[in-house]
């Protein structure tokens, strides 16, 4: 084996191993996401039933398959930074698609403005916005 041959092998094993290391680590977004909501929300208790209710819905209103990608695409950037701009762009869709549907289908705005951490409340996915300020379409 030449050098050339060498060099091209280690790193095809480094960066497969590498990347075997971020999928093994996938989760399901059962347990994915709720951190995913913690780190951009900040903290808050909700019960773990109304949690899996949120998520279910969540996966059943943008597909299973898109939300796993959505994980997968996510732990990928987020452990190696690889990606495209165009996978880029899909993962932000996703991660504001989560905050916003997140803030919509809980009580979270009423029980924050209350309590130092809110335990939030699964009101229905898809409900019409809470805020009495925001512009009617």
């Amino acid at each position: 084996m030449n050098r050339r041959n060498f060099l091209i092998l280690s790193a095809t094993t480094v960066g497969a191993a590498a990347l075997a290391g971020t999928m093994t680590v996938i989760d399901d977004p059962y347990a994915y996401l709720p951190s995913l909501l913690r780190e951009y929300i900040g903290e808050y208790t909700m019960d773990e039933e109304e949690e899996r209710q949120f998520i279910q819905a969540f996966s059943d209103y943008y597909g299973l398959d898109k939300v796993v990608g959505f994980v997968g695409l996510h732990r990928i950037r987020e452990g190696t930074s690889l990606g495209t701009p165009y996978t880029h762009s899909k993962v932000d869709l996703y991660e504001r698609r989560l905050v916003s549907d997140f803030f919509t289908s809980t009580d979270f705005y009423q029980k924050y403005q209350t309590e130092r951490v809110p335990h939030v409340s699964f009101v229905g996915f898809k409900q019409p916005c809470h805020n009495p300020f925001a512009r009617r379409a």
